[in-house]
This record gives structure tokens, C-alpha cells and sequence, in this order.
């Protein structure tokens, strides 16, 4: 019983074996069976190398971020004629958000006019108020005082080295914050030297018109009107680093708080290293290095670079906003990890300057009241790593920066606004499932081999023909 049903089995074979004494082995057989094995054995190396490896998937996607989800800008930026007592940064958006003098991620370093940095960086993270006034018209019938006359290069530093403490307003008739101050500066200057007259010698209230001394006014790094300057000798007479410390008042404007100012300076008069504690420190150089970073939604924004503040004007024609940009990218710096993973699967690779196309780029204004504006297109691009670990993706952003001057009839400004794309780019990394290994590596074996049996056959009945045809013409 069995014995049949193994039988009936037998009929089944797909395998058929033909017996041995019926086959006959050949030399072109044998070549043809070596090459075979060869081409098996590299076909399946590589198709084993091709399993082991990764491939990536690029797909185009509407960007999935949250709502709320804000984006990192990163900047540094130096300004060689923009004086860190006035630089500052504003924040705007198309939702109509504005963020006015931003401090509180923005770190202000003095520089000179060749972008070396020449003193600590400056916390701006304070917001004074800004100074009061006397009500207009107060002092208007003040009779004129010849010591209130302005004072210019030829005695300014002779007036510097008279007195032990010289407060001078630098200003210009044009200024309406000028303007509004000049009665009420007469008023406290003559009342300042009537407590203390020549004789006393300790303190001596002073101003200069920088209309017409524009060099000294610009060799104090007089940027905005009026600026009210504190000179002393325990302080300049000591050269600290190379240069001479003064300060600058940024007090109320009143006819009272400017006496009460000059009655609590005669104290520290003619004594060295003493300090008035509601004093800052005046600009010893000309230029601002500005860098930090701040949040943004994802919406078209602009970043606005430029000399603001509440309580001067500004000379337009002096203001020039070159800059060099040094960095300027968006979100955060990859991982060595994470950059060779973004390099490995990138679709085009990576540029030296794939996440910051404004690297140390530097932007000259060749003409008064320049503005630079720099337009920003932002592509979010995600790698995803095969090992589905999210810890080891990363969202890459990269930008086109477009860039132009132009003349301005407001204030000089640079303008950085900013544009991301809708579209998210989503780079998988993904390894070969083993059925398709498997697969491929029978397609091989039984490709070659049929291939070869092919071959060898047309091969034998070649020769056959051939040795056929010789005997014919021998018979």
C-alpha cells in the first residue's frame, strides 16, 4: 500500500532525473559551468552588499509643524559704524506682531571700525524709562549767559583740563529732543555756576554744537542728539587698555534732576577711580557687534536692524550701516552625529554653506543713508534615520538669501525678512526587507544557471552540426 502510494508520488516530481549512463559530460560544459559560478558568486556579493545598505525616499509634503511651534534664528552681525549705545534689533511678522529694542536673548559687543572687539558686552536687558522734561516755555525768559555759549575744537580741551568735572550736552539746532532741552540746560547751568563760581573750580556745565564741530563730535562717537557726555579727570586723566574712560548721563532732563546731578558729582571731584553709580559708561568705539538669537512663529517676518531710541534724533546723512554678517542660519546646529547622518542621506549632499548662505558676507554702504534688506526663502527639510529612533532625526532648514542696497529717506537700517515655504521635505532612510534578498538571490542562481544550460546547449548542437557536416563530405 504504501509502496503505491510512494509511487504515485513519484509522478509529481517537477525534478525528473535523468539516468547517469544517459549523460554525457563535455570540456565546453565544464568552462561554461566555471564561468556560471563566478558570475553567481559576484551577482550574489553585490546583490548581499546592496541588502546591507541603505536606500533613501524623498517625499513632498504639506509642513506638519504644530501651530505653535516658534523657530530658532541665530545671528551674528557686526555693524562698524553703529554705536552699541543706540543699535538695536525689532522683530516683526505678517500676523502684525512687533517686538520693539529686543534684549533679553541679544548680547551687544563694542567694536572699532576694523570689527575688533574692544570692550565686555553690553546688558541691555534693563529698559530705562525715558527721560522727563520741564514744561515748555519754563526757562524761554532766561536772560542770556555768556557761559552757556557753546564751546568748539579750539577749547574743548582746554576746558577738559580745567576743570576737574565737565558735563557737556553735545547737540544739534535741529533736534526737536535739542530743541526742547536747550532752555532748561541754560537754566541749570546758570543756577550750577552760581553754587559753584570760577573761584570754586570743580565742576563747569559746557555744550557743543556738533553742526558745526562735526569731528569732535564724531571722535566721541556722538551718534544720536543730544548726548550728555561726563568728563573727569579722576577718570580720563587713567588710560585703561589704551583708551580714556568717560562717562554718559542718561537721567531725567529736568532744570532739578540736572542740578541734583551736578551737586552729587562735586563730591568725586578731582578724586581718581571714584564712579557716579547712576552713570553708564560712554561709547569708546564706533562700532556694535550684535549677536544672539530670538523666537519667531512660522510666519514671513522681518528682523530689523538699526539706531532707534526714545529720547534722541539721529543725523541720517552720518549714519552708515555697513555690516558683516557672520552668522545667520535657522534652527539649531547639528551633532556630528546628526550632520554626518544629514550628509549621508542629504538628496543633493551638502554645500559648505548649505545651512548659512550669508556667512561671512560683508555689505558696504557706498552712499549716505544706505539700506541693506536681505530676503531669505526657508525650505524645512527632515532626515529620518532607518533605526526609527526620533532622537537621531533632525529638521534642517536651508535659505536663498537675495540681497540689495538701496536709498533711504528714513533711518538707515539693515533688514534681514524671511519667507518659509509651505513645502516639508521628508528624506526616509530605509533598509531591504529579507524577502526581497531572498528573492533576488534565487533570480540569480536559477537565471545564470538556465542561462548557462542555454548556452550549452546551443553550444553541443553546434558542434553536433558541425561534426555532421564533416562526415558528410568525407562519406
Amino acid at each position: 500500500m504504501a509502496s503505491r502510494i510512494f509511487s504515485r508520488l513519484k509522478a509529481i516530481d517537477f525534478y525528473k532525473k535523468i539516468p547517469s549512463d544517459l549523460t554525457e559530460a563535455t570540456l565546453a560544459g565544464a568552462w561554461l559551468s566555471i564561468l556560471a559560478a563566478i558570475i553567481m558568486i559576484l551577482l550574489f556579493g553585490m546583490e548581499f552588499l546592496a541588502f546591507m545598505s541603505t536606500t533613501t525616499s524623498t517625499h513632498l509634503i504639506v509642513d506638519r509643524s504644530s501651530a505653535n511651534e516658534l523657530l530658532k534664528i541665530n545671528f551674528n552681525v557686526s555693524f562698524p559704524a553703529l554705536s552699541c549705545e543706540f543699535a538695536t534689533l525689532d522683530v516683526s511678522d505678517a500676523l502684525g506682531t512687533k517686538r520693539l529694542n529686543i534684549t533679553k536673548t541679544l548680547r551687544k559687543t563694542p567694536i572699532d571700525h576694523v570689527m575688533m572687539r574692544v570692550g565686555a558686552a553690553k546688558d541691555d536687558s534693563v529698559k530705562k524709562p525715558a527721560p522727563k522734561y520741564d514744561h515748555e516755555g519754563r526757562f524761554d525768559e532766561e536772560d542770556d549767559i555768556d557761559i552757556t555759549l557753546p564751546i568748539d575744537h579750539n577749547n574743548f580741551q582746554q576746558t577738559l583740563a580745567r576743570y576737574p568735572i565737565v558735563v557737556v550736552n553735545f547737540f544739534a539746532p535741529w533736534c526737536h529732543w535739542c530743541q526742547r532741552l536747550a532752555p532748561t540746560w541754560e537754566a541749570a547751568t546758570k543756577e550750577v555756576h552760581d553754587k559753584y563760581p570760577e573761584w570754586d573750580g570743580r565742576i563747569r556745565f559746557a555744550k557743543v554744537d556738533c553742526t558745526a564741530e562735526m569731528e569732535l563730535c564724531r571722535g566721541h562717537f556722538i551718534m544720536g542728539f543730544p548726548s550728555i557726555r561726563v568728563f573727569r579727570k579722576g577718570h580720563d586723566e587713567i588710560a585703561i587698555g589704551g583708551r580714556q574712560d568717560h562717562e554718559s548721563y542718561t537721567g531725567d532732563r529736568t532744570k532739578e534732576a540736572l542740578v541734583a546731578f551736578a551737586d552729587s558729582l562735586i563730591p568725586s571731584a578731582g578724586q581718581p577711580h571714584i564712579k557716579h553709580e547712576h552713570l553708564e559708561a560712554a561709547p569708546q568705539s564706533s562700532g556694535c557687534n550684535m549677536a544672539g538669537f530670538i523666537l519667531v512663529k512660522k510666519v514671513p517676518g522681518t528682523l530689523h536692524f538699526a539706531a532707534r531710541s526714545e529720547a534722541h534724533t539721529f543725523e541720517h546723512s552720518w549714519m552708515n550701516m555697513s555690516h558683516m554678517v557672520h552668522s545667520f542660519y535657522f534652527g539649531s546646529r547639528p551633532s556630528s552625529r546628526k550632520y554626518s547622518l544629514l550628509q549621508r542621506i542629504h538628496p543633493e549632499g551638502l554645500n559648505a554653506d548649505w545651512a548659512d548662505k550669508l556667512h561671512d558676507q560683508t555689505f558696504l554702504s557706498e552712499h549716505p543713508q544706505s539700506t541693506h534688506e536681505h530676503y531669505l526663502q526657508v525650505v524645512l527639510t527632515t532626515v529620518e534615520p532607518r533605526s526609527g529612533n526620533k532622537m537621531l532625526g533632525y529638521d534642517a532648514y536651508e535659505y536663498t538669501a537675495h540681497s540689495h542696497t538701496f536709498m533711504s529717506d528714513d533711518t538707515p537700517s539693515a533688514k534681514v525678512t524671511f519667507d518659509l515655504s509651505p513645502i516639508q521635505i521628508v528624506v526616509k532612510e530605509a533598509s531591504k526587507p529579507l524577502y526581497h534578498f531572498l528573492t533576488t538571490t534565487c533570480a540569480i542562481v536559477g537565471g545564470v544557471f538556465t542561462v548557462a544550460g542555454i548556452l550549452d546547449s546551443i553550444l553541443y548542437q553546434s558542434v553536433k552540426l558541425l561534426r555532421k557536416a564533416e562526415l558528410g563530405k568525407q562519406g
